[in-house]
Order: C-alpha cells, then sequence, then structure tokens
C-alpha cells in the first residue's frame, strides 16, 4: 500500500507568498530527517491533508526549474511515475500527461497538469494544478481530479536554494481519506530525497 500511496500524491494563486487559505489550519511537523521537513495541515471543505516538504539543495533556482519542468525525467526522481508526456509548451506555461503506478488490485492514477514558471529576482515558483478535463479517461486509470500546489526556489547565494514543495490533492476514487492521510507524509519526504542525491 505504501507504493500506492506514493503514487497519489506526487503530482501533485500566482503568488509568489506562500497561499494560507482561510481558515486553514496551522502546520503540524509530522518527520525531521536528512535535513528534509515534511508538514501537513488540514484543509477547510476537504477531508484530505495538504503537505508541505522543505530543504535546502545545491543547485540554483533556474536549475531546479529546469529539473521539474523537464517532464521526460520524471520517471527517473518522481516517486510511482511510469509515464510522463510534454503535450504542449508556451512561454512560461507547460501541458503535460502523467501516469502514477499503483499495486494491483488498486488502479493507477493519471491526469492533466498546467504548470506555470513565474520569476521574482533570482526567485523561482512552479504552480501546479491538475486539469481532469484536458484528455480522454483511461479505462484501466482513475483521474485525479483535484491537484494544486506549487515548487517554491528561494535563492540563498553560492549555488543553494531553499526549496519549499507544498501540495494539496485529492486521488480520486475511493481511498478512505483517513488512509490516504496516514500515508501523506512519506512521498514528498521521498521526492526530496531524490533531489538532494542529484544536488547534494
Amino acid at each position: 500500500m505504501k507504493a500506492l500511496f506514493a503514487s497519489l500524491f506526487t503530482i501533485l494563486s500566482f503568488s509568489l507568498v506562500n497561499p494560507n487559505p482561510q481558515g486553514a489550519e496551522t502546520w503540524q511537523l509530522r518527520k525531521n530527517e536528512s535535513g528534509i521537513k515534511i508538514y501537513t495541515r488540514s484543509v477547510p471543505g476537504s477531508d484530505l491533508d495538504e503537505f508541505k516538504g522543505t530543504c535546502t539543495l545545491n543547485a540554483s533556482p533556474q536549475t531546479l526549474v529546469e529539473l521539474v519542468t523537464k517532464v521526460k525525467s520524471f520517471t527517473e526522481w518522481v516517486p510511482s511515475c511510469i509515464e510522463a508526456k510534454l503535450l504542449d509548451q508556451n512561454k512560461n506555461q507547460q501541458i503535460h500527461y502523467t501516469r502514477m503506478e499503483a499495486p494491483f488490485p488498486v488502479s493507477d492514477r493519471d491526469s492533466f497538469y498546467r504548470y506555470v514558471t513565474e520569476t521574482k529576482g533570482k526567485d523561482r515558483r512552479v504552480t501546479i494544478e491538475a486539469l481532469p478535463e484536458y484528455g480522454p479517461q483511461k479505462e484501466d486509470a482513475v483521474r485525479m481530479t483535484m491537484v494544486k500546489g506549487f515548487w517554491y526556489f528561494k535563492d540563498l547565494g553560492n549555488g543553494q536554494s531553499a526549496v519549499t514543495y507544498q501540495v494539496h490533492a485529492d486521488p480520486g476514487g475511493s481511498i478512505p481519506a483517513w488512509l490516504a492521510n496516514s500515508e501523506v507524509v512519506d512521498n514528498p519526504f521521498e521526492t526530496l530525497q531524490n533531489l538532494q542525491e542529484k544536488f547534494n
């Protein structure tokens, strides 16, 4: 089941300030290991928790943007990602399709996404939004209906960046919210670990 939830919570306002929805709970630190901190909080109107992961990487914000928008590389560092295709690209915006593998008998999850890159000085932000109606539904996969989040890379100088990875997602299907929430820490932690291996 761990592999399932790694799949469901990966793919995961265009302000460069972190969003804080009205009424949202304060962040709770759930894991602090190897320089990575993972937080979760409840979101008004949703049974599913939002996560936030933070760390420092030895790479510039632009280098990190180039990685997280290089769709064909997702299968190399995004947990459980088995298919990733760039469908459209225009200036600072991308549309792509991603499929996440889930263990039998649970169906794989997939969706289409819009990635928008913003720049403020040397800092970079990549906003993620699911587009569940963008393309046809596949019979052998469950469409993820809601994913909202971002990557935020703050320049620290000397070739380093403070990284924030934040996502609120609905995996779709019949996965109970309590079970999904119980596993929401592991995926962002593994994702940031994979980036550490690349840059630290």
